[in-house]
C-alpha cells in the first residue's frame, strides 16, 4: 500500500513538472516570437544609419509601445596596433538586447559617425 501510494506521488509529480515545463516554454516561444521581430527591426535601422549605434539605444517610433533595444558596441581588433580602426571606418561587434532576447551581427561605422 505504501508502495503503491509513493509510485503514484512519483507519477503525479513527473505530470505536474511535464505541464509546468511546457507552459514555460509556450511562453518564453511567445516572447521570442514578440522580441526577435523588434531586434530585426532595430538592426535594420542601425545598418540604414550606423550612427545611430552611438547612441546606446534604438527605440522604434514608427510602432507605438516599442520597447527600447539596447545596443552594446565593440571595436574588433584588426590586427595588434589597431582596435578595428581604419582610415574611413571602424570595425565593431554590435550587440542588440531587449529583455531576454539578443542579436548580434558585425558593422562598419564610417569615422565622422564615431564623433
Amino acid at each position: 500500500m505504501l508502495i503503491s501510494l509513493g509510485i503514484g506521488a512519483l507519477i503525479i509529480g513527473a505530470v505536474m513538472g511535464t505541464i509546468s515545463e511546457s507552459l514555460r516554454y509556450r511562453i518564453n516561444l511567445k516572447d521570442k516570437a514578440y522580441l526577435q521581430p523588434v531586434l530585426e527591426s532595430a538592426a535594420q535601422v542601425i545598418l540604414a544609419d550606423p550612427a545611430r549605434a552611438k547612441e546606446g539605444f534604438v527605440r522604434l517610433t514608427e510602432f507605438e509601445g516599442s520597447p527600447e533595444v539596447g545596443v552594446y558596441l565593440l571595436p574588433v581588433p584588426l590586427d595588434e596596433r589597431t582596435m578595428g580602426g581604419g582610415r574611413s571606418a571602424r570595425l565593431f561587434r554590435v550587440m542588440l538586447q531587449c529583455r531576454s532576447a539578443s542579436l548580434e551581427f558585425s558593422l562598419l561605422i564610417p569615422n565622422e559617425g564615431l564623433k
